[in-house]
């Protein structure tokens, strides 16, 4: 019985981790991956930089602003029914795109529809990690989440090779192919915990008492070191995209080659990669604070994107891409797993979907200033500039977080709770979604 338990134990492990690779290289991955067809539609519509921006900042934006609405739904329905839905919404979009008779047609399907589904995904690819993981949190997330940095590599690549073979009508069909892919990770997922269900209390979800919701909700929105955090992201997610859009035509416009500029995002997912998994391990084997780990992540982005505005040299570009897929992928795991941090694994749903649509109005708005500054000053250099000094200003107010008198507390009762809900204590099998299958290793 201990043995099949065992082996029940670990494999919900790996099948939760491939679906979070999985869900995070479909939403991610297809999202930041969008500066390539940016040229491409600039010239199919004759419209300017900022009302192109539109497009990407709705779908990135929303994939973040529906994270209150995506937390409710993961903890009424559970991670699988979330995430397959989000990845039916990503490949109904991406298939309505191929009809695109204007720009503002793909206002509604790429940026609406699609984002709307990337939200679903992604909160559903960081919450069922955190809520698995206990001891090697941060190794976990930073394996999950290098998903995106896969999609980073392969995406570019796929959509420079479509563009310039089938068009963009036809490069939208295959990415909605790729998109599809998600249904195969949701239904992967396994009998995951919701982040608001007691644990040793499973119950059928139509059973389940939703009255703590709104003090849930409260609790969230009083704790200021969380607000704090919730502003130092939304400084960066103002920023966050800017150079993922902006990077192709820069680099076009300094001598570059479509084949360069795939291998800088190439370039960019390789070290998202790498650095996720190097800084989880650092991390979580020498106890070094997360907080410090982004603020310092944070300020290192700032500056290179700055310099990035005066680079002329192939080199130096893809110089830029190690830094900013080291520096993306530092951002993107850690934010989850502070929020555990701050709030406990209780909170984690309502509290991350919070933090996401924070950081969502502000990506909403950021690729569009971006692109404004550069239709009014005729270049890009200032759009870098800006960003960069965004990302410093996130760094700072992160810094700020640790010299809050309620951090500690905050923190101290994180960590009790994520003692008293954790999945690795007594019985692994309590994992269990349903009450039919919460009795399953005691079967056995």
């Amino acid at each position: 019985m201990a043995r099949r338990s065992c082996c029940s134990y670990q494999w919900t492990n790996v099948s939760i981790l491939v679906s979070s690779f999985g869900l995070h290289f479909v939403s991610l991955g297809m999202v930041t991956s969008f500066g390539v067809m940016y040229s491409e539609l600039r010239d199919q519509f004759g419209s300017g930089a900022a009302e192109t921006s539109w497009v990407a900042s709705l779908s990135s934006g929303l994939l973040l602003v529906i994270g209150p609405a995506a937390g409710i739904l993961e903890k009424r329905f559970g991670c699988r029914v979330v995430a397959m839905t989000g990845s039916t919404l990503i490949g109904v979009g991406m298939v309505a795109s191929t009809f695109a008779p204007s720009l503002y047609w793909l206002f509604l399907t790429y940026g609406v529809i699609t984002g709307v589904g990337f939200g679903m995904a992604h909160l559903v690819a960081t919450v069922t990690v955190n809520l698995t993981f206990d001891k090697r949190r941060s190794v976990a997330i930073a394996i999950g989440s290098s998903g995106s940095g896969c999609g980073n590599i392969a995406i570019p690549w796929l959509t420079t090779v479509w563009l310039e073979e089938y068009g963009w009508r036809q490069t939208f069909l295959l990415l909605a192919g790729i998109g599809i892919q998600g249904l195969v990770c949701g239904a992967i997922i396994g009998n995951v915990q919701t982040s608001g269900e007691p644990r040793g209390n499973h119950q059928n979800v139509d059973t389940i008492d939703h009255t703590p919701l709104r003090a849930a909700v409260t609790k969230v929105l009083k704790t200021k070191a969380f607000l704090i955090f919730a502003v130092s992201g939304f400084c960066t997610a103002l920023a966050y995209f800017v150079p993922h859009v902006m990077i192709p035509e820069l680099a076009k416009n300094r001598g570059l080659s479509s084949t360069d500029v795939a291998l800088i995002f190439t370039v960019s997912g390789v070290s998202s990669i790498l650095g996720r998994i190097l800084i989880g391990f650092i991390v979580d084997i020498l106890h070094i604070s997360r907080i410090w780990t982004l603020s310092i992540a944070l300020f290192i982005g700032g500056i290179s994107t700055i310099g990035c505005a005066f680079v002329y040299d192939k080199w130096l570009f893809i110089g830029y891409g190690v830094i900013l897929g080291v520096f993306t992928g530092t951002f993107g795991f850690l934010q989850s797993v502070i929020v555990v941090d701050l709030l406990g694994t209780k909170l984690l749903g309502i509290g991350f979907g919070f933090l996401t649509l924070f950081h969502g109005i502000a990506v909403i708005i950021g690729p569009p200033i971006a692109g404004w500054i550069s239709d009014i000053t005729h270049d890009n250099t200032v759009s870098f500039v800006y960003a960069g000094c965004l990302f410093c200003v996130g760094s700072f107010f992160a810094c700020a977080i640790k010299t809050q008198t309620d951090f500690s507390g905050s923190k101290s009762d994180g960590q009790t709770e994520i003692k008293a809900s954790s999945y690795q204590d007594n019985v692994p099998g309590d994992r269990c979604h349903t009450n039919i299958s919460y009795e399953c290793d005691t079967k056995l």
